[in-house]
């Protein structure tokens, strides 16, 4: 009897869609499940139906930007990890402001992606 282990889903919440595959892809081949958000109103509405284990978010974004999303969700009690992402020019200023509202990690994207994998393992136990 082959028992498989349930994929731990993560969702990438990013509005740049270039950079949201490469993540997507970098997860998936480690054995995630990704789920993907363009924008911070609609990455709400997806938390507000099931729990997700891990966000990854990207602060700067139109309409909802990951810092008032980290707000929102936190305000509501939401459990998920949240790892904050930006390459913005002032992004280690956003970066630290995302953890003082409730981001559990940062990840500048100036680093290549693979690097992100190592920071998504530490987040999630692994």
């Amino acid at each position: 009897m082959n028992i498989s282990t349930p994929k731990v889903e993560i969702l990438v919440v990013d509005d740049d869609r270039d950079y949201r595959v490469l993540i997507r892809h970098q997860l998936e081949g480690a054995g995630y499940q990704v789920l993907e958000s363009a924008d911070g109103q609609s990455a709400f509405a997806v938390l507000g139906r099931q729990y997700i284990p891990l966000v990854i978010l990207d602060i700067v974004m139109p309409d909802v930007e990951g810092i008032e999303l980290i707000t929102r969700l936190r305000r509501q009690g939401c459990r998920s990890k949240i790892l904050a992402v930006s390459g913005a020019g002032k992004s280690d200023e956003y970066l630290k402001l995302a953890i003082c509202l409730g981001a559990d990690e940062k990840f500048d994207k100036c680093k290549p992606v693979s690097d992100l994998l190592g920071t998504v393992q530490a987040l999630m136990g692994a």
